[in-house]
């Protein structure tokens, strides 16, 4: 059943206003602003510690640090009991 535009933004209303939290307001109010200018990169509208993890994790991987999503998805997948 597909969800109607009044309910779904009723809906989101709802998530808006049952959160206190500044940092997930913050996310969504970015999210918002992004969808609507296209022309925004998400790099943006992301904060100074989320874009420094992300360099960190691209570091990682030019280390060879990182493990690849197919391994990922396996420990996963054991983990929930799917293999």
């Amino acid at each position: 059943m597909k969800t109607s535009t009044a309910e779904l933004k009723s809906y989101l209303h709802k998530l808006i206003v049952e959160t206190d939290d500044e940092s997930v307001l913050s996310k969504v109010q970015a999210y918002f602003t992004s969808l609507k200018n296209k022309n925004v990169d998400w790099w943006d509208t992301i904060s100074d510690q989320e874009k420094d993890n992300i360099n960190i994790g691209l570091h990682q991987l030019e280390n060879g640090e990182g493990i690849s999503h197919e391994e990922v998805k396996g420990k996963v997948d054991k983990l929930l009991g799917r293999k």
